[in-house]
């Protein structure tokens, strides 16, 4: 299914599984558009839902407003999905038929500077930005406002981080921008303090520009002493490389670094940021990485997902989704009765456990912003307590990114109890991105923080840095040197960035 078909299911199971049931029907919907000024047919609706005809940001900016959904939620996924898997460059479209007027254009420049900015607000300056070729702003501004997105991105959350990510998106493919994003991303990412650095340097793979390839290269560098860097890094470097942004010369420092992680004797899901990087090395390169393993178990991962596109066989995956996808579809409230969704089970699938993280990625955020999203969350939540480590943590990561279904008591609890450190740390970071904590909650995180393993130690900090926990005080007085610069990270940062217009699900 190419990324028109994708668009389309968006949109229309946003209309037939949303709250209102006049809308549901597609003359009711019909009826709502032609009321809001909207010349639209039985006919031209089809099309759009069936996806014989590609959707322009408008349309899909009208479908918004119409069924009464948060201002950008579907705009800015269907813009990622295309821009990441659509056929030739990325179209310059915009989500208006008008341009702003120069107050409003003021006043989303001011809430941008005051860091008062929604996601909305970032996703409307950057569309307008966008209609020129050239935006003449002062340097200290562009800086300032690269900078200020750049670091809101570091702590934004669910449709909120969405946003501000197609918005910095743009900025990073506008000439006047480009320069200036690209700094904002070294210096928040290479500040040896910190510490959310994958959500950041994503940026670096939407540009084959020289200065972005650059910097991935360093960071991927064995000389860098900071593995979430380093490890952020290989994820970025598996897109770029599958995109074309690197040349002949990067493809030894790529080979190198894949064979030290896969000689590690991590897990698959603990090196799978490598991973990803060794499935899409050209043919050549792999040979010369195959010939230094020592193991023939990452040699068969590997092999395995660059000939099928999967984590687990064939087999395993598919009796996973068959299990998964009737039962989000029967707890997802409808109309009227449904056939099987097999879009819904296409996503289900590349979302766990396709071999590429911006198909993984793109999955996730289509459920995210559908109604399926708390049915799913609720359903993955029993995955995630599976004794497979592998699924266990591809469902906590795919939580990620769909959110806890009304179901935050049960993911702080969980996260509490978990035996697993590796699964562990990947609950703390839902805990993190879920909300405020209670205060025994806070304690409880706080009171397994000295015994941890260091990665579960660095997913207790970003769960009680997101949350703006009172521990952190205590943390930024720890003996240990690595803990208290941490903290004191966290309490500069601010907590998680939960926007106030994002519309709870039903």
């Amino acid at each position: 299914m190419g990324c028109d078909q994708r668009v389309a299911w968006l949109l229309t199971v946003s209309r037939v599984l949303g709250r209102d049931p006049e809308l549901a029907r597609r003359d009711g919907f019909i009826a709502a558009l032609k009321a809001r000024g909207v010349p639209v047919d039985t006919s031209r609706v089809s099309r759009w839902e069936s996806g014989l005809q590609p959707l322009p940001a408008r349309v899909v900016a009208t479908y918004e407003s119409a069924l009464g959904l948060t201002e950008g939620s579907l705009v800015a996924v269907a813009g990622g999905l295309r821009r990441s898997f659509g056929a030739g460059p990325s179209p310059r479209e915009s989500m208006h038929d008008t341009e702003l007027p120069e107050p409003e254009l003021n006043r989303l420049l001011d809430l941008a500077e005051s860091r008062r900015a929604t996601g909305a607000a970032w996703l409307q300056l950057a569309d307008h930005l966008n209609r020129y070729d050239r935006v003449f702003l002062r340097e200290h501004d562009w800086t300032a406002l690269c900078g200020t997105l750049v670091t809101e991105l570091g702590s934004a959350v669910g449709m909120g981080y969405v946003r501000r990510y197609e918005a910095a998106a743009a900025f990073i493919r506008h000439p006047n921008a480009r320069r200036h994003l690209i700094m904002a991303v070294g210096q928040f990412v290479t500040d040896p303090d910190t510490q959310v650095v994958a959500p950041v340097l994503n940026l670096l793979s939407e540009v084959p520009d020289s200065a972005a390839a650059a910097l991935t290269l360093r960071m991927l560098s064995a000389d860098s002493d900071n593995k979430y860097l380093r490890r952020a890094a290989s994820s970025v470097a598996a897109v770029k490389l599958a995109r074309g942004h690197f040349d002949e010369a990067a493809l030894p420092r790529l080979e190198s670094h894949v064979l030290g992680a896969l000689r590690r004797g991590e897990s698959l899901d603990g090196r799978l940021d490598s991973f990803d990087l060794a499935v899409r090395l050209p043919d050549s390169s792999w040979e010369r990485v195959d010939g230094g393993l020592r193991t023939r178990r990452a040699h068969g991962h590997v092999v395995q997902a660059r000939n099928g596109d999967e984590l687990v066989p064939a087999a395993r995956a598919a009796s996973l989704v068959a299990d998964l996808a009737p039962a989000i579809q029967a707890d997802t409230p409808t109309h009227h009765p449904q056939e099987p969704d097999l879009m819904l089970r296409r996503l289900l699938r590349e979302a766990l456990l396709h071999s590429h993280k911006p198909r993984r990625h793109h999955a996730a955020l289509l459920i995210a912003a559908s109604p399926y999203a708390p049915a799913t969350a609720r359903h993955l939540l029993r995955v995630a307590a599976d004794n497979n480590d592998l699924l266990a943590a591809r469902a906590w990561t795919v939580l990620m990114r769909v959110g806890d279904g009304g179901q935050r008591e049960e993911v702080v609890h969980r996260a509490l109890v978990e035996a697993r450190p590796s699964i562990r740390s990947r609950a703390l970071v839902n805990v993190g991105l879920g909300g405020p904590l209670q205060a025994e909650q806070s304690h409880a995180v706080l009171a397994r923080f000295d015994r941890a393993k260091m990665l579960e130690r660095h997913a207790a900090l970003f769960a009680l840095g997101m949350a703006g926990a009172p521990e952190l005080d205590v943390l930024a007085k720890s003996d240990d040197l690595e803990t208290q610069r941490g903290a004191l990270w966290w309490l500069t940062q601010g907590p998680a960035i939960h926007d106030r217009d994002v519309v709870s699900p039903a």
